[in-house]
C-alpha cells in the first residue's frame, strides 16, 4: 500500500464514518505515514483516528505532537483510552507531558497523574523533580545495567528478559553494589566475547557521563563531540540514574537553535509557534526590543542635528549615508553571528577575547580596505572628488569599529552571565548607525574644514 493511497483511504474512511475500515487501516499504516498526513486532517478526524489506534501506536503518534496538542487530545479522549496511552508513553515523554500540564492546566495534571500506575507515578515524580533544561529532565530511567562479576552468558540471558523495557540495549552500563557507574560495554563487545568471560574483563572503565544537573546544551555538545547515541546520567553520588538518548538531544538542538534565531532577530519568545500564535502574542514577542531599538535609534537624530552645519555645507555627504550605515551594520551583524555561534559550540571561550580582538581587528582592516576602495570609486565616478577621501576613510573606520563591536559585545555579555544571543542583529545595526554617524560627520568636518 503506497503512502498516498493509504492516507487517501484513511481520509475516505473518516469522511464516510466507516470505523471497521478505519480500524484496519490504522493497524496497517506506519506511524511515520500517519504523522506526515496528520496536518491534512481536520481536528475532529484526528480525534477519531486516535480513538481507533491501539494504545501503543496512539502513544507513539501523540509523543510526536506539540505538547499543547497532546494535552488537548488527552483532555477530550475517553479516560480508559487516556490511561492506556499514558501507560505506553516512555517515562521521559510522559514527564515532559505532565510538566506541561502542571504549568498550563493544574486540574488536568492532577487528573492525568491519578490515572498512572503507582510504580509509574513514583517514577514520574522523580523525573519531575529535575529542571526540564537539565540532563535530569531529559533522561529516561529505562536503561540496562549489569554487575562487573557477571559472565557474558549471564548478561545475554539478562538482556533477553530486560530488553523489552529498556530504551536502548546497544550500550550496557556496569555498576557496583551501590549502583555507582564503573564501566560500559557495547552489545558488539558481548556478541564477540567468549560466553564465560567476565564483564570486568571487557568493559571500558573510562565512561563519559553527565550529572543530573548538567545543562541540556552541554549534554548535546558532549554527544556531538563523541558521536554518542546515548549518554549515562549519574547523581551527586555517582549512582547511575538514567540515560539521555540521541532523539532527546535532537529536540534540544532544535529548541536551542530556535531560541537563538529568535533572539538574533530580537524576538523575545523562544517557544513561539507562528501557526498557533495570535496577533497580540506576535505583537508582544516583537514590540519590546523594537521599542528599545527605536529609542536608541533616536540618538541618530540628535547627532544629525549636532552636525547640521556640516550637511548643509556639503549636501552630497547625505547621499552616501545609507550605504555607509548599511555596510557597517552588516559587518557588525556578521561578526556577532560568527562569535555567538563559536561561543555556542565552545570553539571560542570568554578567555579568548585577546585572540578574538586581534583576529577581528585584522579582518576589519581587510574588509575596510576592500569596501572603502569600492565606495571611493563610486564617489569619484559620481564626480564628487572633494568628498571622496572623507567617505572612503569614514567607511574604513566604521567597518573596523562595527566588526570589533560585533565580535566583542557577545563575549562581554557572556562574561556578565547574559545570553550572547541577546546581541541581536537589529541591536548591532543600531549601535553601528550611531557610531557610523559620529565617525562619518566627524571625519567630514575634519577633512573638509566645515
Amino acid at each position: 500500500m503506497t503512502q498516498t493511497r493509504a492516507l487517501d483511504r484513511i481520509k475516505e474512511a473518516l469522511e464516510l464514518g466507516d470505523l471497521t475500515e478505519l480500524e484496519r487501516l490504522a493497524l496497517e499504516v506506519p506511524v511515520h505515514e500517519l504523522l506526515e498526513g496528520w496536518e491534512e486532517l481536520p481536528g475532529e478526524h484526528r480525534f477519531v483516528l486516535l480513538t481507533v489506534l491501539p494504545p501503543a501506536k496512539a502513544a507513539e503518534v501523540l509523543s510526536q505532537l506539540e505538547l499543547e496538542d497532546q494535552l488537548e487530545f488527552l483532555d477530550t479522549l475517553p479516560r480508559f483510552q487516556v490511561r492506556g496511552i499514558l501507560a505506553e508513553l516512555d517515562p521521559d515523554d510522559l514527564a515532559d507531558l505532565l510538566q506541561e500540564a502542571r504549568e498550563e492546566d493544574p486540574e488536568l495534571f492532577q487528573e492525568l497523574f491519578a490515572l498512572l500506575e503507582p510504580e509509574t507515578r513514583e517514577l514520574v515524580e522523580r523525573l519531575l523533580a529535575y529542571e526540564e533544561d537539565e540532563a535530569g529532565g531529559l533522561m529516561t530511567p529505562e536503561y540496562v545495567a549489569v554487575r562487573a562479576g557477571m559472565t557474558v552468558e549471564e548478561v545475554l540471558e539478562f538482556l533477553r528478559r530486560a530488553a523489552p523495557d529498556a530504551e536502548t540495549i546497544y550500550y550496557i552500563y556496569v555498576v557496583d553494589d551501590a549502583g555507582r557507574l564503573i564501566g560500559v560495554l557495547s552489545l558488539r563487545d558481548l556478541i564477540v566475547a567468549d560466553p564465560a568471560t567476565r564483564v570486568k574483563e571487557i568493559m571500558n572503565e573510562n565512561v563519559v557521563f553527565v550529572t543530573t544537573e548538567t545543562d541540556q546544551e552541554e549534554v548535546a555538545r558532549l554527544m556531538a563531540d563523541y558521536d554518542f547515541t546515548v549518554l549515562p546520567v549519574v547523581d551527586e553520588d555517582q549512582r547511575l540514574v538514567g540515560i539521555v538518548t540521541v532523539d532527546d538531544v535532537i529536540d534540544v538542538l532544535e529548541e536551542e537553535a530556535t531560541e537563538d534565531i529568535y533572539r538574533l532577530g530580537a524576538v523575545e519568545a523562544p517557544e513561539l509557534v507562528y501557526s498557533r500564535s495570535g496577533v497580540l502574542e506576535l505583537w508582544s514577542a516583537r514590540v519590546r526590543w523594537l521599542v528599545i531599538l527605536i529609542l536608541t535609534g533616536m540618538v541618530t537624530s540628535t547627532i544629525l542635528g549636532r552636525f547640521e552645519s556640516v550637511l548643509k555645507a556639503a549636501t552630497a555627504l547625505a547621499f552616501y549615508l545609507p550605504v555607509l550605515l548599511g555596510t557597517g551594520g552588516n559587518s557588525g551583524s556578521q561578526a556577532a553571528t560568527i562569535i555567538v555561534r563559536a561561543l555556542g559550540t565552545r570553539d571560542v571561550e570568554i578567555k579568548d577575547w585577546p585572540r578574538v580582538l586581534f583576529k577581528e581587528l585584522g579582518v576589519g582592516v581587510l574588509l575596510g580596505l576592500t569596501l572603502s576602495a569600492l565606495i571611493a570609486a563610486k564617489v569619484a565616478f559620481d564626480g564628487q572628488f572633494g568628498i571622496t577621501p572623507a567617505v572612503a576613510l569614514s567607511l574604513f573606520l566604521l567597518v573596523v569599529v562595527a566588526n570589533l563591536a560585533g565580535s566583542l559585545l557577545p563575549l562581554l555579555l557572556a562574561k556578565l552571565g547574559i545570553d550572547p544571543a541577546l546581541i541581536s542583529n537589529p541591536l548591532i545595526a543600531t549601535v553601528s548607525d550611531i557610531s557610523g554617524l559620529l565617525i562619518y560627520l566627524s571625519v567630514a568636518q575634519l577633512l573638509l574644514g566645515l
